[in-house]
């Protein structure tokens, strides 16, 4: 056990927190579904450790790099690239970094009062820990909203797109897994693969190179337990993610068309109106009232 200084208290021991990137959130109205108290990314540093006697809100983080140890009403577990945690109010845990290979951490704190029957329905209600979820733009978008407008009232529902997004796939990807048996289990690491390239190109003869299978093998897995072929399945995502920029950030179209690696704006609107029935902008402007929408970050 590390050697550790208390600041703030005796619920909350902490060390290594000077050297984060956060941003605290100021709320003028409580009565609100979500209070988002305070965002931040965890550089690498073996000397960071906290620990929580007893969480007075939920704490989400997710894995960029590295490893570290997560300790959770008294189960270790070893954190990896990817992994996701979520630790809600009430409970025990200790958090720190492996000293060779030191995590980087994205993370919120916020406040829900509704938030453990939502989780209760989503069947997360017992599980602190996640493996293998990509929500990292999710979790990039929702800090980069607070550094930007760190105003409660403005951000929360945002976020709680975000979060809510994040929820669910953290949801499917388990309740799959719990249906899972030795041959769906290769359409689940299929799946895996294709969920990372939702902001790239997917590139199926590396899928099957990776998992030492061939081309066919892919599509007919794939296809067999999701009831489409990989390239539907990015494209339907990486539709569903545009409809999620249009309506949150102020993104021009371009942005959006690049930061999910089309080949071009055109082909981008032209796509997106045969998938919705809408052009970009006229979806953007029917929801115009989902407000305020947030500029790129510089």
């Amino acid at each position: 056990m590390p050697h550790v200084v208390f600041l703030g208290g005796t619920n909350v021991v902490m060390r290594g927190t000077e050297v984060e990137d956060k941003q605290f959130v100021y709320c003028p109205d409580e009565n609100v579904p979500l209070v988002l108290d305070i965002a931040g990314i965890t550089p690498p540093n073996p000397q960071y450790y906290i620990s929580r006697e007893c969480c007075d809100h939920f704490v989400l983080f997710h894995v960029l790099e590295g490893r570290g140890t997560l300790i959770y009403s008294g189960t270790e577990y070893e954190l990896n690239p990817c992994d996701t945690v979520l630790l809600s109010p009430g409970s025990r845990h200790t958090y720190y970094p492996d000293a060779e290979n030191p995590f980087k951490l994205v993370w919120i704190n916020f406040f829900c009062d509704w938030m453990p029957s939502f989780l209760k329905g989503l069947e997360l209600d017992d599980k602190p820990i996640i493996r293998g979820i990509p929500c990292s733009e999710q979790m990039m978008d929702i800090f980069r909203i607070a550094k930007e407008t760190p105003n409660n009232n403005h951000l929360c529902f945002p976020v709680l797109r975000f979060l809510n997004e994040i929820l669910i796939t953290i949801s499917e990807r388990i309740q799959f897994e719990a249906r899972t048996n030795s041959e769906s289990a290769l359409a689940l690491k299929i799946k895996d693969l294709l969920d990372e390239a939702i902001y790239g190109k997917a590139d199926i003869d590396e899928i099957a190179a990776k998992l030492y299978i061939s081309k066919s093998s892919v599509y007919r897995e794939f296809e067999k337990f999701y009831g489409g072929t990989p390239y539907q399945y990015v494209l339907n995502h990486k539709i569903e993610r545009a409809k999620s920029l249009l309506q949150r950030t102020n993104y021009s179209i371009a942005d959006i068309a690049e930061r999910l690696a089309f080949s071009d704006e055109f082909y981008f609107s032209n796509l997106f109106k045969r998938k919705t029935g809408l052009s970009p902008s006229a979806y953007r402007k029917r929801s115009a009232e989902i407000k305020p929408l947030y500029p790129p970050p510089v």
